[in-house]
């Protein structure tokens, strides 16, 4: 399983896309044939990805339904994601700093969450199904055997700085942390290749393979940075993001169905972009283009998820090889969260025990005074108490969380 997602084959296959293009045009990213490949040279991807096709389709009709009944146009749900970013240099080629290194995670938080400056200059059309998804990518501060940590490792390699031998042999564990990788150039030599991802894959995690790779030069700004501030071509690493939390390009299969499985996505020809300009393939398909989409490849238009693309994201989270990422008991062991009231080692008395955990009935909580409440992953308030014991046996299965509302 370690060959089938091996990246060696990427020299090849990047120079044959190259080759395949002309001077004006040219692909920020290739998940799509990285998919390809996996689907061709091992055909049990495919029962996996029907698989996960199944989980989505009834947990976002679930989504859905549930915020007709409460009358919520999108659920409150909140999600950590721990990353830690492998930078691959050669001297000072290609080592991109601190700060540039921040600044592509919080183009990621800022483009997921609806803060970049554009969000509230989008077309009419489609300013009514924006969405936003509650997530932050955060940079781990433990690592794997639990020591202090940047989050940002660097390592000094002529070869890996061209992303030429497996990179995955860096990885750290896949259910705890979204690997980036970040050598100079993604496709063996300087070229327009951005960037490509993984989509969710238990195979892939268990072999501790996926993540997103990114050229380094394009990630944030600084002076290690093609880019200047503001540029949306930053926004490349939120388009990977949509990737890897199982969103395909908003071209998927052109003008014919099922598109990119998002019903709110109208279709549209692409798979190559303007260099400049929001209009490469406006009315492609009879039916105005959402081209400001992240998902799509305007490059210096990104600025907006879908409903329906942010459903499929909520339901990528809750897939087998995304669950843990931002389950608590993860994010206090990456260390990118305190530990909550009900895990810390308060002050004298102040020790809260929650137990049986996990539970499939009655939940007993020692130490809070006042109402308890607890909520499931949409932000739903299922259960209140003032007591000391909570019957969740009715409960959905899943994570739940509890909170003292004093």
């Amino acid at each position: 399983m370690k060959v089938l997602y091996s990246m060696l084959v990427g020299l090849s296959l990047f120079t044959s896309i190259a080759i395949a293009q002309n001077n004006t045009l040219v692909s920020p990213c290739s998940s799509d044939e990285i998919m390809a490949w996996h689907l061709e040279n091992n055909p049990k991807v495919l029962l996996e990805i029907e698989a996960n096709e199944d989980f989505t389709k009834a947990f976002v009709k679930r989504l859905v339904m549930e915020r007709a009944k409460n009358n919520v146009q999108q659920s409150t749900a909140q999600y950590t994601i721990p990353v830690v970013l492998h930078v691959f240099h050669f001297g000072d080629d290609g080592k991109i700093d601190s700060a540039q290194a921040h600044l592509g995670l919080d183009i990621l938080n800022t483009d997921f969450n609806g803060l970049n400056d554009d969000w509230n200059t989008i077309d009419p059309e489609f300013d009514s199904i924006k969405s936003t998804l509650d997530i932050q990518f955060c940079l781990a501060s433990h690592d794997p055997n639990g020591n202090a940590t940047s989050g940002i490792n660097y390592y000094e390699d002529s070869l890996a700085m061209l992303n030429i031998p497996d990179l995955f042999q860096y990885a750290w564990d896949n259910y705890k942390y979204l690997n980036i990788y970040l050598p100079k150039y993604t496709g063996g030599a300087p070229s327009l290749f951005t960037a490509y991802a993984y989509f969710p894959s238990t195979s892939g995690a268990n072999s501790n393979t996926g993540g997103i790779f990114y050229s380094s030069i394009r990630w944030g700004y600084g002076s290690h940075s093609e880019l200047s501030p503001g540029q949306d071509w930053a926004s490349v690493g939120t388009h990977e993001a949509g990737h890897w939390l199982n969103l395909h390009h908003t071209f998927n299969n052109g003008c014919n169905g099922p598109g990119d499985y998002v019903n709110d996505t109208p279709p549209t020809l692409g798979g190559a972009i303007e260099l400049s300009g929001c209009t490469n393939n406006d009315l492609s398909c009879s039916v105005s283009t959402n081209g400001e989409n992240y998902m799509d490849y305007n490059h210096d238009c990104k600025k907006m998820f879908t409903q329906g693309q942010v459903d499929r994201m909520t339901a990528a989270l809750n897939l087998p090889s995304r669950i843990t990422l931002w389950s608590p008991t993860n994010l206090i062991t990456t260390g990118c969260t305190s530990p909550p009231v009900s895990l810390a080692k308060l002050e004298i008395n102040d020790q809260i025990d929650i137990y049986p955990n996990p539970t499939t009935g009655i939940l007993t909580i020692d130490g809070v005074e006042g109402t308890t409440e607890v909520y499931n992953i949409y932000g739903e308030r299922i259960a209140t108490t003032v007591s000391t014991t909570i019957d969740l046996s009715q409960a959905a299965r899943g994570h739940l969380l509890c909170k003292g509302a004093g």
